[in-house]
């Protein structure tokens, strides 16, 4: 019996699903977009006029006072008669302007600048429930693409002020038997550090802290987009900054090309009460799966109602924990949700040289379409996932590590844990067809 028939229509109807989930990706872009040619009202029936407070990271501009004017100028368009700033700086990138901000009576405090600040004063923000806006003017903007907050300095600040918004959960990262000292310095102590000069008289938690402290450790760092060690941490140390301000995210492409040759990993995966895996009959789905702890091995601050944690042991090129889940020009972790309380595992193999590194990279292009990985026991290039509420990952030899595209040292272990629903950030409105029918 001729199978061909059969075969084509799988792959006509694999194309057809394709071409539907990335036409309701681009209606869902398209819509958020629309909404931006309305009107911003500035004023949030719950909240009364924004007091706003903007921290920006200077050295994103060549001409820092001309930005701070456009967007002074903008804020008078909207009815805001004053807008108050804060400047980032080396030793300290937005966290601590945050909390001084916050104790000022910010009724939303914006960042602006790339990825690094908009993660700086997250850390100051967590669990204020005061709103947070975001300007994107770095060189990836992950998390502001995500939530289709838009590049225009403008229109992002209309974002900022009005009263659309949505929660967010933000991940805390440590980094335990370091080789290397970082450049970036912690988020969670810079928070302690801030909010220690402002109340001297509370004590604060100290870096012995347990884990489920809702106050971060001193050597915590914050994450929002996504971690990792191995593969990505060589990209992101590798990563010019004069290219990247040259040439934007292509810098990290022409990274990531040198750091093909990273040496594979071999590691201590531990998931701390993970997501009930997949049926996976023939084994070659793209879930991570290990074995189940005992009880008495289990997380401290694990629920007895939650699910077990696992441990399994990987060999990698990269392991990346993911709170958000599309990058430029691809997806990489199809079930990343920046609300839903868990982080992403993602482990990134690869094998046979440059032919492996195609085969992970046409899985990670099939997911902008919907199509999810098969790791076949032939395949090249593989790629496997797992939600968790936590998770660590030890490996036999230091790897350089890495958050939200900064650099943070060399180190054997990188715990994560996840804070649910830390910010309140400002996003565009969401529209439907039928509001942007003509009237």
């Amino acid at each position: 019996m001729d199978a061909t028939p059969w075969v084509l229509a799988a792959v006509a109807g694999a194309g057809a699903i394709g071409v539907a989930r990335l036409a309701t990706a681009l209606t869902r872009r398209h819509r958020r977009r629309q909404a931006l040619a309305v009107p911003a009202s500035v004023d949030d029936p719950t909240r009364g006029r924004p007091r706003p407070w903007i921290i920006m990271n200077p050295s994103k501009h060549e001409d820092p006072q001309a930005f701070k004017d456009l967007i002074n100028r903008k804020a008078k368009e909207l009815g805001i008669d004053h807008v108050h700033w804060r400047e980032t700086t080396r030793e300290d990138p937005g966290t601590g302007q945050a909390v001084r901000a916050l104790e000022e009576g910010a009724s939303v405090v914006i960042a602006a600048g790339g990825d690094g600040t908009v993660r700086a004063v997250a850390a100051g923000m967590a669990g204020s429930g005061v709103r947070m806006g975001i300007i994107p003017v770095g060189t990836g903007n992950v998390l502001a693409g995500n939530l289709s907050i838009p590049d225009d300095p403008g229109q992002a600040l209309a974002v900022a002020l009005d009263r659309n918004h949505r929660s967010v959960d933000l991940a805390w990262v440590r980094v335990e038997d370091a080789t290397q000292e970082p450049d970036q310095p912690a988020e969670g102590g810079l928070r302690l550090a801030a909010r220690a000069a402002l109340h001297p008289e509370v004590t604060l938690p100290n870096e012995e802290a347990p884990a489920s402290s809702i106050e971060p450790r001193a050597d915590e760092y914050a994450c929002l987009v996504i971690a990792g060690m191995g593969y990505d941490g060589e990209t992101m140390a590798d990563t010019d900054p004069e290219l990247k301000k040259r040439i934007g995210w292509i810098a990290y492409v022409w990274a990531g090309l040198g750091a093909m040759g990273v040496p594979r990993m071999k590691a201590r995966l531990t998931l701390r009460s993970p997501s009930a895996p997949a049926p996976d009959p023939l084994g070659v789905g793209d879930q991570l799966a290990g074995t189940t702890l005992d009880e008495e091995d289990a997380a401290p601050e694990q629920s007895p109602h939650s699910h077990a944690d696992e441990i399994t042991r990987i060999e990698a090129r990269s392991v990346m924990f993911a709170n958000a889940g599309e990058l430029k020009m691809l997806v990489l972790a199809p079930d990343a949700e920046l609300s839903d309380g868990l982080i992403d595992v993602i482990a990134v193999d690869a094998h046979a040289g440059l032919l492996g590194w195609a085969d992970v990279t046409w899985k990670m292009l099939g997911q902008l379409i919907g199509l999810r990985p098969i790791n076949l026991p032939v395949s090249t290039g593989k790629v496997a996932f797992r939600q968790a509420k936590g998770a660590s990952v030890t490996a036999e030899e230091a790897q350089m590590c890495q958050v939200d595209g900064d650099a943070i040292g060399l180190a054997h272990t990188m715990h994560i844990r996840m804070q649910a629903g830390a910010l309140d950030i400002a996003v565009p409105a969401e529209r439907t067809w039928m509001e942007l029918l003509p009237a």
